[in-house]
Parts: structure tokens; sequence; C-alpha cells
């Protein structure tokens, strides 16, 4: 299984401004400690995230909390490319000037912390505004403002995004919430369940379906095999415990579903580049070094 892992050091501001890919996108699971802001102008596929999936489509835009696994699927070609511009900040950098305006602030707040339903927007109503503000911080980078013309960008992509939700709103009396699809199913009992020994036939007789279509419908829907996806889940809470607590690495195994510590050892390494005990090192230090 090769690293499925993505970690991006935080940095107070990262703009990636229309990258283009025609080909060989299949995406893979990561996190940022900062917020990540995608918006799309090309492109079609999913975004899974908070176990839930959200298609690709010209105009969405997805907001990503610190450390929340997600992953980006998309079927590209040369004729149907994927074209996107990214935003990675650290909200307390970007968001420091957002006292005075404590609607978008609140908002920020909520969507950084909280436990938030609703993480992709449909902006194609506001697709010209954002496309002219997206080249307008990408030109204004050029001049080394990027401080104050990030921040303003930020607060006119929440003013955007407050839009969309107030008219999510007015429409909820016209539309029935959507059913799941058996991906976001198998993924929340994923989530209840990681932390035992994996029963694929307990799995199939929950989600009432076979074993062979579960292992199928989740590939086709996600572009992952239900084992990375495990694994994955499995190696992101290890990684919270081993930052947060002082467990043992056997208890850290042994918690996350596997019961072989030399194996956990061994995978972890695989996935994350690093052993157990070095990434808890490293994170250590980290941690002190931000103290001073």
């Amino acid at each position: 299984m090769n690293k499925l892992f993505e970690q991006i050091d935080l940095k107070p501001f990262r703009w990636i401004y229309r990258r283009v890919s025609e080909d060989n996108f299949s995406g893979f699971y990561h996190w940022h400690q900062g917020c990540e802001l995608l918006f799309v102008y090309r492109g079609q596929g999913r975004v899974i995230v908070n176990q839930q999936t959200y298609d690709i489509k010209p105009g969405m835009l997805f907001f990503f909390q610190p450390f929340q696994l997600h992953k980006v699927y998309v079927e590209v070609s040369p004729d149907n490319p994927y074209e996107r511009s990214i935003m990675h900040f650290d909200p307390l950098t970007l968001g420091k000037n957002l006292d005075s305006f404590p609607s978008l602030n609140k908002l920020l707040n909520r969507m950084q912390n909280s436990v938030i339903e609703q993480q992709a927007f449909d902006l194609s109503n506001y697709y010209q505004y954002v496309y002219e503000i997206c080249e307008a911080l990408n030109n204004s980078l050029k001049k080394n403002t990027w401080e104050e013309d990030s921040q303003l960008f930020l607060m006119q992509m929440l003013s955007c995004i407050r839009s969309n939700m107030q008219d999510m709103k007015l429409d909820t009396e016209l539309n029935k919430y959507r059913s799941l699809h058996h991906s976001e199913r198998i993924m929340q009992w994923l989530q209840e369940n990681y932390m035992e020994p994996f029963d694929l036939e307990k799995l199939s007789d929950e989600v009432h379906l076979s074993k062979s279509y579960v292992s199928r419908v989740f590939k086709r829907e996600t572009g992952s095999s239900l084992t990375e996806y495990l694994t994955i889940l499995r190696m992101k809470q290890a990684c919270q415990l081993l930052q947060m607590s002082e467990e043992p690495i056997e208890m850290i195994s042994e918690s996350v579903g596997l019961g072989s510590v030399s194996y956990f050892i061994q995978l972890f390494k695989r996935m994350i580049g690093t052993t157990p005990h070095q990434y808890r090192l490293s994170h250590k230090i980290t941690r002190n070094t931000n103290l001073f």
C-alpha cells in the first residue's frame, strides 16, 4: 500500500492559483494543520470529508477544517480537466481583523471549530465574482501585499458562503434531504467501529448490502478500497493520540483496532514515513518550541 497521507506544514498563507490536471488524478487522503478553501473552475468527481461525499462541478467551493481528513477524487482527461484554486491558511493570522465584522467572524469560528453539516457550497451563481476575486488576489501577490489582500479575500469568500447558506435556508421547505450514498453509510459505520477488528460480514449485515457489493460500491463512489480507508482512519486517530496523550504505543495500537504492535509500527512507518515513537518525539519538540 502506498503512503496515502500528506501533511502540509502550517504557514500563515499558501496560495495555489488555477492549477490544472489533465490525467492521473486519483486523489489521496490528507489533512492540513490550517484551514483550506478549494474553488473548482472545471472538473467532475467527488470530495470525501466528514463521512460524506460531495459532487464536484464548476463553481463549487469546499471548506476543510484543520486536521480534517479529506480526499478529492476527480475523473480527468485532456477533454475534461480539473482546474482549481486552493488557499491554505492559518485562521488565527487571517482572521485576526474580523472582530469588526462580527457575522463573518462568527461564521469562520463556526466553520473552523464546530461540527458543521455543510462543507460544500454551490457558488455557481457567484462564479464570475469568485473568478475575479481569485484573479485579483493572485495579481496582488506579485506586489508582496499578501497579508492585507489575503484577509480581504477571506472576508469576500466568507460573504459568498454566508449568502449560499441563506439561499439554502430559503429553499429548505421546497427540498427534501437527499438519501445517503452507500459509501457514506459505510464510512459512518467504519467511524463507529474502527477500534475493533474489521468484520466485513458484520458491516454488510448492518448496511444491508452483500459483502461483494459493499467493497465494489465503496470503491466506485470514493475511489478507495475499504482497506485503504479503514487504514487511513486508524492512522489518523493514532497520530492524534501520539500527539495529545502519553499512552504507551501498545495501548494506542490496540485502541485503533490493531492488536499486533509490531504490525502497527510497521504500518505506521509505511503510511506516515516515520515510526510512532519518532512521530511522538518530533511533535513534542514542536509543541515545546511553540511555547517560547
